[in-house]
């Protein structure tokens, strides 16, 4: 468990916001500037200007002489994870800099596993006064050939066929997920597949979803990873057969009830490999982002304790 303790008071702030994020926009981001300044120090704001751009403005950042004691991330899921790549990315990781996510995407799942859905400004406040936070050390997954984090969730087959639909969708927050899961769940065909956890297989068979990773929530509404602890040097990963019914699993995934229905099945290891049996390539995601359709086998390790994040001293996600 790589709990570390209080969080410690920031000295320098910056925040990294995306304006492509659902629910960020020029407003949000400033009211969040004006509660950081509040509580003194420094506090710059830092615009993305692209995919990948995040990842580049916090290796920056750490790489400075001025480096900051907290960086905030503003956005989705997506953000969240680019902004923790170029933290661990920086050699100046051994310093005592900590992430705080707040919600600005569509599922915000990141902020529920460390806030709950309690109000940003509350996060803010703990953040800033250490009352109601700690400073966690979080368990990451690495996907090699190229190397990719994964900070909250990977996922497979319905999944990933909704996350590719949701970009086609002009709905805003949670929403738009439900839409395009109602809509891949319509004509989502299960294909053969392969679920090996630690050497042991955990499922072979026709294949619905895959869930892998730390976060216990997708899309910011489905419990998928119920019993998850993001620092316990674990991934947790969760398979539906294509014996289980879709919309009844779905519905159970709300509060995390479909672990005792058929078809589903559930365990923790630190290497999970996923596969087509079929040869052809698999349909993946990482957090909120499509994967390269390059591949019939998808392998996750874990990368026990690498990102410090200041988190609800609650611990509601585990």
């Amino acid at each position: 468990m790589a709990h570390v303790g209080p969080a410690g008071v920031p000295g320098r702030t910056v925040i990294i916001a995306n304006p492509r994020a659902g629910g960020t926009d020029e407003g949000l981001v400033g009211r969040v500037e004006s509660a950081c300044r509040r509580h003194g120090g420094r506090v710059d704001v830092r615009w993305t200007r692209g995919h990948g751009h995040a990842a580049g403005l916090a290796r920056k950042c750490l790489e400075s002489p001025d480096s900051p004691d907290l960086i905030v991330s503003i956005g989705g899921d997506g953000t969240f994870s680019e902004v923790a790549t170029g933290v661990v990315g920086a050699p100046a990781l051994g310093r005592a800099v900590s992430l705080l996510v707040l919600p600005g995407g569509t599922g915000n799942s990141n902020y529920r596993s460390l806030w709950d859905d309690a109000p940003w400004h509350r996060a803010v406040e703990a953040a800033f006064t250490g009352s109601g936070a700690e400073r966690r050390l979080l368990d990451l997954a690495r996907v090699p050939d190229p190397e990719r984090l994964v900070v909250l969730g990977a996922s497979t087959g319905l999944f990933a066929a909704a996350t590719a639909e949701a970009r086609g969708l002009a709905i805003a927050g949670r929403s738009r997920y439900r839409a395009a899961l109602a809509s891949a769940t319509a004509s989502f065909v299960p294909y053969p597949g392969r679920v090996t956890v630690d050497g042991e297989v955990l499922h072979e068979g026709e294949t619905l979803l895959v869930n892998v990773g730390g976060g216990r929530h997708r899309a910011g509404v489905l419990n998928v990873l119920p019993l998850s602890v993001r620092d316990d040097g674990l991934l947790d990963v969760c398979v539906v057969g294509a014996g289980a019914a879709p919309a009844r699993v779905l519905e159970s995934m709300r509060d995390g009830a479909h672990l005792g229905l058929p078809g589903v099945r559930y365990a923790t290891g630190r290497r999970i490999v996923v596969e087509r049996t079929d040869g052809r390539v698999l349909e993946w995601e990482s957090d909120g982002e499509v994967g390269p359709a390059d591949r019939s086998r998808l392998v996750l390790d874990v990368l026990p304790g690498l990102l410090p994040v200041i988190a609800s001293a609650d611990r509601p996600g585990g």
